[in-house]
């Protein structure tokens, strides 16, 4: 601004002709360039403060008013003529509150958001306005003719001058339109940061990189190594990205290229965003784009896929298990159909039995379908018999097949008991107990049966109760079934495997329901 408002100064100096020769003196003609840079500068750094009130415009405004009168006057000051030059004070007053209020108006329009016709028409505002202070002037000028006096010939003439000037304005209006453009450039840059967003400019095939502020700090990070700070600087993926960018725009010139992706930086994701901007000889290529922070958006995306997947393994294990279940109901029925001499019994067995798997599979669900305790298996169906049974043994988990094949062993041991053996008297127990797994992963669990009905004739056939637990053991548990029938009560002998690793349960306290003396 004060520049061009000089360059307009001595461009009309240009035009005065007091009838003399006419030269100017360097120093004070430097001096009025000073000043109106210098004014105009400090007027716009105390309008462009954050809080601007109405007396703040009104000091920048007489401060670049001042500046401007005085930069033109010490401007006349420089002539050297054999003339005598004289400033009527009237119009002196009158120049200075123009150059005032033309200051004054910049200040406030400088402070508005204007469309590009309001911006011209501020600029013509200012321009008229600071012509108008110079013409005033120069209206007060009184020119005495001392022709007679030697010509005080000054360092430049009206040549030098012409020539100084016109140089000047060419590099003021070349830097007025580079501070546009790095203006609008840095406006770009302070809003992509507001944003988190990184800039950046990849040139090939030297690989130069430049990085906005906020690229800088994606890219570029500080850590630890054995105590020591160090720089790691993750720009080359940027660059190897900008070249896959690059390679795929060559291929297919016609298309509009944007192509977005994904770097792991650290422990961060970022996503790459960019395009070609030009492409010369097909050597020198520069690419542009912007860096976004995609960590949360790829962690919720990544756990978005992992229970995706885990969903379908659940749906396809539901689906298994279901499959299962139905087969084993459906061979259920049909064994207890043909052990059932009437549809009463059948009933009542076929749903006392389906109970029993019920009861194991509400197990299988309050662990979320992982395992079950053969504890609470037992426990589960002797609870209605409490007092008289005892059940101890290591804490010991059975994977889902297992332990459904497990609880209706229980549930057949324990019907059978009741029917038959010591849970018919009030005088008998039940005592189950089992050990840890061995080497090889082999468990060994017994049920006893004391203090039922004397066992005089063991029964020569297997009903299908027996068939059951022999089929439960030998199917999904891989193990045997023996059976003997003492004089004191029932006792079965199991042995089966487990998928718990030998020592597993070492130090887990035992599971214990006492019977009351």
């Amino acid at each position: 601004m004060g520049g061009g408002i000089w360059s307009m100064h001595f461009i009309a100096m240009l035009g005065f002709n007091p009838g003399h020769a006419v030269s100017y003196d360097i120093a004070l003609t430097i001096l009025s360039f000073l000043l109106a840079v210098g004014g105009t500068g400090g007027a716009f750094w105390m309008a462009a403060r954050q809080q601007r009130p109405l007396w703040l415009l009104v000091v920048s405004g007489m401060a670049m008013g001042l500046a401007i009168a005085t930069m033109h006057y010490v401007g006349m000051a420089a002539i050297r003529t054999t003339a005598v030059l004289e400033n009527r004070p009237a119009f002196i007053v009158v120049a200075l509150s123009v150059a005032m209020l033309a200051s004054f108006g910049a200040m406030v329009l400088a402070n508005k958001d204007l469309s590009n016709r309001q911006k011209a028409m501020a600029a013509l505002f200012l321009a008229v306005g600071v012509i108008a202070m110079h013409y005033t002037a120069m209206a007060g000028v009184i020119i005495t003719d001392t022709s007679i006096a030697p010509h005080p010939h000054g360092n430049a003439t009206s040549l030098t001058l012409a020539i100084t000037t016109a140089i000047l304005t060419t590099i003021l209006l070349l830097a007025s339109g580079l501070s546009a453009y790095l203006d609008q450039h840095m406006k770009v840059l302070s809003v992509l940061d507001a944003g988190d967003i990184g800039y950046w400019e990849v040139r090939l095939p030297s690989r130069q990189v430049w990085l906005s502020p906020h690229a800088r700090k994606l890219l570029i990070q500080t850590d630890k190594i054995d105590g020591k700070p160090t720089t790691i600087d993750h720009s080359s993926a940027l660059v190897e990205a900008a070249i896959a960018m690059a390679k795929n725009a060559i291929r297919n010139p016609q298309q509009t290229q944007s192509k977005e992706i994904e770097l792991h930086v650290g422990e961060r994701w970022v996503a790459v965003r960019g395009r070609m901007l030009h492409l010369r000889r097909q050597h020198h290529i520069k690419l542009a784009g912007i860096l976004i922070d995609i960590t949360e958006a790829h962690t919720v995306r990544t756990a978005l896929e992992v229970s995706d997947a885990r969903q379908k393994l659940l749906l396809n294990e539901l689906n298994h298990r279901l499959k299962n279940n139905f087969a084993s109901i459906q061979s259920i029925a049909a064994l207890t159909a043909r052990g059932s001499p009437d549809l009463d019994t059948f009933i009542a067995t076929f749903q006392s039995r389906l109970m029993a798997l019920s009861n194991t599979q509400t197990l299988l669900t309050n662990t979320g379908w992982e395992s079950a305790d053969i504890a609470a298996i037992f426990e589960q169906e002797l609870r209605p018999y409490t007092q008289q049974a005892l059940i101890e043994g290591p804490s010991l988990l059975l994977e889902p097949k297992r332990a459904l094949s497990m609880g209706l062993i229980a549930h057949e041991l324990t019907t059978n008991a009741a029917k038959h053996g010591a849970l018919s008297r009030d005088n008998g127990t039940i005592h189950v107990r089992w050990t840890l797994p061995d080497r090889h992963g082999r468990v060994s669990l017994e049920w006893r049966e004391t203090g039922g009905p004397e066992i005089t004739n063991p029964p020569s056939r297997k009903g299908f109760g027996s068939r059951l637990i022999r089929n439960s053991i030998e199917g999904p548990l891989g193990g045997t079934v023996h059976s003997e029938y003492l004089p004191t009560g029932l006792k079965v002998a199991l042995n089966f495997t487990t998928l718990d690793e030998p020592g597993v349960h070492k130090n887990i306290p035992r599971i214990k329901i006492i019977k009351p003396v």
